[in-house]
C-alpha cells in the first residue's frame, strides 16, 4: 500500500545533506557570501556526531605529509592555511587566531596568537623524525631503510623550511593579504638549511625513553616544531554554526531520509528529497541544487547518482588519557608504520565543573581498512605509549579505547591515496558530492565547493563582510545543535580524580 501521509513542501536554492565540518563550513560560507537559501539536513540527532567529533583535534598544516614522495597533499595544507587566514581569520577574530605575523622587517609568516583563546593551541606539534641510528632502522638492518629515511627526511627539513621558515614572504602586496608558497617554490628546497630544528626536553626525554625500551642507546633525532597545533572543533563547529544561523541557513538534525526524487530520463538530477523530521512529520524538500556532504552512507547515495569514484572506508584506533601524559604536543614521523606514534593536549569543557579538563590523544596516524572482523590496534598504540611515557605512568590514569571511522576517496593506485579533499560536479546535473578528507580543510572545502557552485547556478555574490555582531546572539542555539566532542562524551562518565603531574 502506498503511503498517503500529508508532506509539508518547502523549496530553497541549496540543500546541504551531511552536518559534518564539511557540511556545515559550506552552508557557513554560502550563507555569507551569497544571497542563496540553505537548507542542511542531518540525520544525527546533533551536528558533528560523525568522524568530526572523533577525531584527535590535529590541524594539519602539511607537517605530517611533508616527508612523502608525492608533493600534493602536502601543498593542499599549505594552501588551506592561506584560505583560512584570507578566509576566516578577519571575519572569525579574534576565535580564528591564525594569523599573519611580522617575524623579521617586511617579512610575514602565519602564527598562532598566543595571547587569543580560540580555535587553535599556540602550543606546536613538535616532529620527532628517526635518522639512521633510530630503533626501527636497527632493527631491521636494512641499508634500504636508512636510505629511505635520510630521503624522507631531506623532504620534511626542505618542504617546512620553504613553506614555514625564514624564507617565504607570506604577505602578498596586490592580491589577498596572504599568499602561500607555489608548488614550484616548494619544490625547489635543494640545499635549504632548515631554521625549524630545536631540542625541546622533555620531547627529547620521551625520545631517550623510547630508545631505552628497546635496550638501545639514545639515538639522534631531527626535532622539528610546526606549524601544526591542536585544534577545538567543538569551537569550530559552533562558531561556523552560529553564523550560518545568523545569514538565515535553515538546519534540521534528528531527520529520517526516506529517498531521492530524480529524473529517470538522461542525466541524474534531483528534484527533491523525501524526509520525516524527529517528530514523525513528513517533509518535501525542493532544490536548486544539492550538496551531499556525508561520509557514512555515501557509497549508497553515489550509486543513486551514478557518480563513479572509488571510495574507501578506513579506521584508526584512538585512546583519550585523563589526566594529560603529557602537556607537549609530538609526533613520531617514521617510513615503518608500526613505529608511528602521536600526542596531543586537548582540553575539555565539561558540564560540571572543574573545567577546564585537560587530557591527552594518543593515537599511530595511521588508518587500517575498516573490516567487521579486523582486530582493534589498541595493543600496538599502548605499547608505544608504554614505551615513551612508562606503564606506570600510562596506567595510573583513566584511558578509554575507540575507532575512528572516516571514508575518504582513492585514486585508481592505492599507493597515491587522497588524504585531502574531493569534490566531484556534472555540470549537466544538478548536484554537488564533496569528502573533506580531514577536518583541517574545511576552510579549502568550503571555498572550492563555492567555486564549483558557480558553474552549476546563478547568484548573487556578497562582498567581504567584516564580523558580524548578531552572530554571537546565535552562539545558545548553536550550542544546542553541536555534539560535544566524542573524548568530552567519555570523560563526562568518569569517576572523579585528582590531577597529577604529568
Amino acid at each position: 500500500m502506498a503511503d498517503s501521509k500529508a508532506a509539508a513542501i518547502k523549496a530553497v536554492d541549496v540543500a546541504l545533506l551531511g552536518g559534518g565540518i564539511a557540511g556545515v563550513a559550506i552552508a557557513e560560507y554560502l550563507a555569507r557570501h551569497t544571497n542563496l537559501s540553505i537548507q542542511l539536513l542531518e540525520q544525527a540527532p546533533q551536528l558533528g556526531c560523525g568522524s568530526s567529533g572523533k577525531l584527535e583535534g590535529w590541524f594539519h598544516t602539511g607537517a605530517l605529509y611533508s616527508g612523502q614522495d608525492d608533493g600534493q597533499t602536502f601543498l593542499n595544507c599549505v594552501n588551506g592555511v592561506e584560505d583560512l587566514i584570507n578566509r576566516y581569520t578577519d571575519y572569525f577574530a579574534p576565535r580564528c587566531n591564525l594569523q599573519l605575523r611580522e617575524s623579521a622587517p617586511g617579512q610575514f609568516r602565519p602564527t598562532i596568537d598566543p595571547t587569543v583563546k580560540g580555535w587553535f593551541d599556540p602550543n606546536p606539534v613538535y616532529l620527532i623524525h628517526p635518522k639512521r641510528d633510530a630503533p626501527e632502522v636497527q632493527r631491521s638492518g636494512l641499508r634500504g631503510d636508512r636510505v629511505q629515511m635520510e630521503l624522507q627526511l631531506k623532504r620534511v627539513l626542505g618542504r617546512l623550511e620553504r613553506a614555514y621558515g625564514q624564507q617565504f614572504n607570506w604577505r602578498s602586496p596586490t592580491q589577498s593579504p596572504c599568499i602561500a608558497p607555489s608548488y614550484e617554490y616548494l619544490e625547489s628546497y635543494e640545499g635549504s638549511i632548515c631554521s625549524l630544528l630545536t631540542q625541546p626536553e622533555k620531547v627529547q626525554h620521551y625520545c631517550q625513553n623510547f630508545d631505552q625500551s628497546y635496550g638501545l642507546n639514545n639515538s639522534d633525532y631531527a626535532l622539528i616544531q610546526s606549524l601544526d597545533c591542536a585544534m577545538d572543533t567543538q569551537a569550530i563547529l559552533r562558531d561556523l554554526t552560529a553564523s550560518a544561523l545568523a545569514h538565515g541557513t535553515a538546519i534540521a538534525t534528528g531527520i529520517t531520509l526516506h529517498h531521492l526524487n530524480t529524473d529517470r530520463y538522461g542525466p541524474v538530477r534531483i528534484n527533491s528529497v523525501l524526509y520525516d523530521d524527529p517528530q514523525g512529520d513528513r517533509h518535501y524538500l525542493k532544490a536548486k541544487v544539492f550538496i551531499f556532504a556525508v561520509g557514512a552512507g555515501f557509497e549508497s547515495i553515489l550509486s543513486t547518482l551514478q557518480v563513479r569514484a572509488k571510495l574507501k572506508r578506513s579506521r584508526s584506533t584512538m585512546i583519550v588519557a585523563y589526566p594529560a601524559v603529557s602537556d607537549q604536543n609530538f609526533v613520531r614521523m617514521s617510513t615503518k608504520n608500526p613505529y608511528h606514534f602521536n600526542h596531543f593536549l586537548q582540553r575539555a569543557v565539561l558540564p560540571s565543573p572543574p573545567n577546564p579538563l585537560p587530557y591527552s590523544m594518543l593515537a599511530n596516524s595511521g588508518y587500517s581498512p575498516d573490516q567487521e572482523d579486523a582486530v582493534s590496534d589498541i595493543e600496538p598504540l599502548l605499547d608505544s605509549a608504554e614505551r615513551y611515557f612508562g606503564a606506570k605512568n600510562l596506567y595510573n590514569r583513566q584511558l578509554w579505547s575507540y575507532d575512528c571511522v572516516k571514508t575518504e576517496f582513492i585514486s585508481e593506485e592505492e599507493q597515491k591515496r587522497r588524504y585531502s579533499y574531493w569534490i566531484e560536479s556534472d555540470r549537466q546535473s544538478n548536484y554537488l558530492c564533496v569528502l573533506p578528507g580531514k577536518f583541517s580543510f574545511f576552510p579549502t572545502v568550503a571555498v572550492q565547493t563555492f567555486q564549483r557552485l558557480k558553474t552549476l547556478l546563478d547568484f548573487e555574490e556578497r562582498p567581504p563582510q567584516t564580523a558580524i555582531a548578531s552572530a554571537e546572539t546565535y552562539q545558545t542555539q548553536a550550542a544546542q545543535l553541536v555534539a560535544p566532542p566524542y573524548p568530552h562524551q567519555l570523560l563526562s562518565k568518569m569517576v572523579p580524580i585528582h590531577d597529577s603531574p604529568s
